[in-house]
């Protein structure tokens, strides 16, 4: 975060600056179009702003960025676009999840985290070879790891029925779980958790798994077309 400038007032020098690079006159409405806030709470924004020295506001006119403001804004702009770089391009998150993490992480970015994470980009991209190694390796440890963020198979409780999105693990694992008739699209119940394992119906058939196989199903609400 930038000394003695809030998270929100950050947003807004940011919104400013995207204005400013874009050759568009920054105005309250523009402003408050980026930031999906009402005009009233942007025009609080930008007044305590000026109070502080950032930006200049002429009456029911445009917002100018003073010296002070522009490297500041310049400052948030960067750490912003750099983290949406490598959200998107190197961990392949979508530009939409990308979005949302950028707005909560780049205020809490100093210096030392903003330098580093400039460098590993770099690094990358100027070593090819590695950068695409790095993105497979990325992508194979997304699928092989048990998914500790997502819902799975064992976290069902008896008579809850869920849809199977995904199967991890390593190919031999994964294969094992294929095999017993278990895809992405299948329909689950379960019937009984024991201690160590899991009991499930899925197309008029009992499943047994145990509880290894179970954590590497990764399941989720039924999709209804």
């Amino acid at each position: 975060m930038i000394p003695n400038i809030s998270e929100s007032l950050e947003n807004y020098l940011r919104a400013i600056y995207i204005l400013h690079i874009d050759g568009k006159i920054p105005r309250i409405k523009d402003i408050s179009k980026i930031l999906s806030v009402k005009d009233a709470s942007s025009v609080d924004a930008i007044k305590r702003l000026e109070k502080i020295g950032y930006v200049i506001h002429e009456r029911y006119g445009y917002v100018k960025l003073t010296d002070k403001g522009l490297l500041t804004a310049e400052k948030v702009y960067r750490r912003y676009i750099i983290l949406i770089d490598f959200f998107v391009n190197i961990l392949g998150l979508s530009k939409e999840e990308a979005y949302n993490l950028a707005c909560g992480v780049e205020h809490h970015m100093n210096d030392k985290f903003y330098i580093s994470l400039d460098g590993l980009i770099l690094f990358l991209r100027r070593n090819p070879i590695e950068f695409a190694e790095a993105k497979n390796f990325i992508q194979k440890y997304t699928k092989k790891m048990p998914h500790d963020f997502k819902n799975t198979l064992w976290s069902l409780n008896k008579e809850e029925i869920a849809e199977v999105y995904d199967i991890s693990g390593e190919s031999s694992l994964r294969k094992l779980i294929i095999d017993k008739g278990i895809f992405p699209g299948l329909l689950v119940k379960i019937t009984n958790k024991y201690k160590n394992s899991i009991e499930f119906s899925a197309n008029d058939k009992i499943i047994n798994l145990n509880q290894n196989e179970a954590e590497h199903i990764i399941i989720g609400p039924q999709n209804i077309l």
